[in-house]
């Protein structure tokens, strides 16, 4: 039983961090369509580029939190 564990263990961290980086990969695409322009005065420069990274970040954690949650929720309900 303690090997199916590990595996599990290891899918299931697999699938989080896979689901995070296509979150922060979606966050980063939205991001794209705004008008950085209208908000910093240089759109352009490494800290607005790091801004928006870490937007990105931040928008996406809460992207695959839901995915997880919602996974996670579905099993539940199947077991």
């Amino acid at each position: 039983m303690g090997a199916f564990t590990n595996v599990s263990l290891r899918v299931q961290g697999s699938l989080t961090i896979l689901s995070l980086l296509l979150g922060t990969l979606l966050a980063w695409y939205a991001l794209g369509a705004v008008r950085w322009d209208v908000f910093l005065k240089v759109p352009e420069s490494r800290a607005a580029r790091l801004l928006r990274l870490l937007f990105a970040v931040l928008i996406g954690t809460g992207i695959a939190g839901f995915v997880v949650q919602y996974a996670t929720g579905a099993a539940m309900i199947r077991g």
